[in-house]
């Protein structure tokens, strides 16, 4: 658990940890040159199972994240953040799932995301089945949700990149080794006024990601492949910048680019390459985007839109909760 002017959270996040119902472990908390009181809180503590080390100077995430793989002296790595809030049977179950499939390299947990005075904002339902598939374009992967395989993520180079480090992770991954999701909540995920990818950091890590996407699909597609920016960015779901050009045509050319992509995708062998998860996957995303912009367009554009892209199920659906009739 890396720790960074955290004394708000601290004690909650540490106490959830110390509580799991899982006791076997080593407790890395790793101090990136805090000035507030993170440092006597964690100091507070008497339990022989946390290992407490202060970098000398601020270091980033990525690199005391580094510091904390080689410090580990476990086969599996649990990650922690500072204002989260793991849930007491978290460890326990992650740890089981990684002991009865030595084939997966990582397994992750659904979230209920929460405020700083820990109310629900909202609780994403995602499929693990889908998330091979999406980790090209957006991470699903809640980081501090994961357990991994310490051999395997020093495999892949640990912790790479300055910004987005865990999108890019995840992604590598990936690439060598199997992942799952278990279906579950197993921990709160705070969204605070600290957020580095929220707020403090919001352009870098947009930057990165940007730059992420691109590289994930020039794997699949080639080096020389290139695309709008309006369009990588609608893939990321900000639908924005294309949004803005109210044009069918680009949308539609949008939507051939992601059907190109996801070709190309079916195509390449993968650990986690399940054809029929993918395509459904691909399925999914299309028809989000598709419904994005056809909600916003005149109801013309919006028809023009759909019957073009192949949605006439969507179109009778529609008419259907409007007219109250089932049509066939």
């Amino acid at each position: 658990m890396p720790v960074y002017n955290s004394a708000k959270f601290l004690r909650e996040a540490i106490e959830s940890i110390l509580q799991q119902t899982f006791t076997d472990f080593e407790f890395l908390i790793i101090d990136d040159g805090s000035s507030d009181a993170s440092v006597a809180i964690v100091k507070s503590y008497a339990d022989p199972r946390i290992r407490f080390y202060q970098n000398e100077e601020n270091m980033g995430i990525s690199p005391t994240l580094n510091k904390g793989i080689e410090l580990a002296a476990a086969p599996y790595i649990a990650r922690m953040d500072a204002d989260d809030i793991s849930y007491p049977d978290r460890l326990q179950k992650q740890y089981l799932y990684l002991q009865a499939h030595s084939n997966y390299a990582m397994v992750s947990s659904l979230v209920r995301v929460v405020s700083e005075d820990g109310q629900l904002i909202r609780q994403d339902i995602f499929d693990s089945a889908y998330f091979y598939y999406n980790l090209t374009f957006i991470c699903w992967i809640y980081h501090p949700t994961v357990m991994y395989r310490t051999a395997a993520v020093k495999e892949v180079g640990m912790y790479t990149e300055a910004y987005s480090e865990d999108f890019e992770l995840f992604w590598q991954l990936s690439r060598r080794h199997k992942i799952y999701n278990l279906p579950e909540v197993l921990l709160d995920y705070r969204q605070t006024n600290q957020s580095l990818h929220q707020v403090l950091k919001k352009d870098e890590y947009a930057q990165a990601q940007h730059a992420q996407l691109l590289r994930n699909i020039r794997y699949y597609t080639g080096a020389h492949y290139t695309i709008p920016e309006s369009y990588l960015e609608c893939l990321q779901h900000n639908f924005e910048p294309l949004r803005a050009e109210q044009s069918i045509g680009s949308v539609l050319a949008c939507i051939h680019e992601l059907d190109r992509i996801s070709n190309f995708m079916l195509a390449k062998e993968n650990p986690n390459r399940d054809v029929t998860a993918m395509k459904k996957a691909a399925m999914y995303k299309r028809r989000f985007i598709i419904k994005t912009f056809a909600h916003s367009f005149p109801r013309y554009k919006r028809i023009i839109l759909l019957l073009r892209a192949g949605e006439l199920k969507y179109i009778f659906k529609t008419a259907q909760k409007r007219l109250g009739v089932k049509l066939s």
